[in-house]
């Protein structure tokens, strides 16, 4: 009976902005990896520091910007 209890999962609903900004951090992720790597197969160079530093600093604006302008979904 303790083990059975000890197993069941609550289902915790999570907020839907913070739920948007998750898929956006992976999109914005992926997206730098692909740039950062076809700069580095295309040019022979390694993009660091010039294009790693600017994606980082535009991760961040790209996150706010794909979380804000998503369709939003109502639970």
């Amino acid at each position: 009976m303790a083990e059975a209890q000890a197993l069941s999962f609550a289902k915790m609903k999570i907020d839907p902005l913070l739920e948007e900004a998750f898929v956006a951090a992976c999109v914005m992720t992926t997206i730098g990896a692909a740039i950062a790597f076809f700069y580095w197969v295309l040019t022979d160079m390694s993009p660091w520091p010039y294009l790693v530093l600017c994606e980082v600093a535009a991760f961040g604006f790209g996150i706010v910007l794909l979380a804000l302008s998503s369709p939003k979904k109502y639970r």
